[in-house]
């Protein structure tokens, strides 16, 4: 019986072919929308930031194929004025951000990505449309500010380093 079933296996799995996790029929949009391409990725994290990209008058979306839903996310094709663009809605955190960023650059060709969105800003002299680049960045999501140990001459970690809450407008 085993043998039985180890053979009908190896038939099925020689006369079939494979796109991995990705549907045939998925793949085939895939290759279809990278035909049109390079793009420039757009990374949004959420609606606030997206909306106003796709109410622009200069966004144009394909008209014969909009989007493709994907993992769990919406693939949007089309163009801001002469730039050919995907534009994906992330979800909040690194996390989401990262995943969604390699899902982008796994499927499409892509020879950008940008992050259009506020990023966290806390300083209230940037608006919307603002470009920022910034000279240093790091990462503190999972950061507690608490004390290690109970004594209260015991210092925050990042205090040492001249690093504060109030600096990083957290």
């Amino acid at each position: 019986m085993k043998m039985l079933f180890g053979l009908m296996f190896l038939m099925v799995s020689l006369f079939c072919s494979c796109e991995g996790t990705i549907p045939a029929d998925t793949m085939a949009i895939v290759k279809r929308v990278n035909r049109r391409g390079p793009f420039l990725g757009l990374v949004v994290p959420n609606a606030f930031e997206l909306t106003p990209i796709l109410q622009s008058p200069n966004f144009t979306a394909w008209r014969n194929l909009p989007y493709l839903d994907y993992g769990g996310r919406r693939f949007r094709f089309g163009k801001i004025d002469t730039q050919k663009v995907i534009i994906v809605m992330t979800g909040l955190s690194m996390m989401n951000a990262a995943t969604t960023t390699q899902l982008l650059l796994t499927l499409f060709d892509v020879e950008g990505v940008l992050h259009p969105g506020i990023a966290g800003n806390a300083d209230s002299s940037l608006m919307i449309g603002d470009v920022t680049i910034a000279k240093a960045w790091a990462h503190l999501g999972l950061l507690y500010w608490q004390r290690y140990g109970d004594d209260e001459n015991d210092e925050l970690s990042l205090k040492s380093m001249e690093i504060t809450q109030e600096k990083l407008g957290s």
